[in-house]
């Protein structure tokens, strides 16, 4: 990961990155339609030792509940080692 958001730490021959990407949406006063979603890229490297874990997260709602969708990739290398993937209701409350 070559990017802005990479830092090469020296003394331990480590180097560290992120990416991130955020996009949020809302229409007027339509309480309904707000929405957020997020993907981060997360990444550290050291001689033939390269991991990542990569998130992505959408955040919607109707009248009564928020809606959570979210997943978690990990990866060694390019080959995926683990995923999970969340999809989670929550009542809003009067919110």
């Amino acid at each position: 990961m070559k990017d802005r958001g990479t830092v090469r730490f020296e003394d331990i021959n480590l180097e560290a990155g992120r990416r991130a990407h955020e996009r949020y949406t809302a229409v007027a006063d339509d309480f309904t339609s707000v929405s957020g979603e997020s993907t981060w890229t997360m990444r550290f490297q050291r001689d033939d030792w390269d991991v990542r874990v990569v998130t992505h997260t959408q955040l919607t709602c109707d009248d009564t509940d928020f809606f959570v969708d979210a997943t978690l990739d990990a990866y060694e290398a390019d080959r995926r080692v683990f995923s999970r993937t969340w999809n989670e209701r929550v009542p809003r409350d009067l919110l």
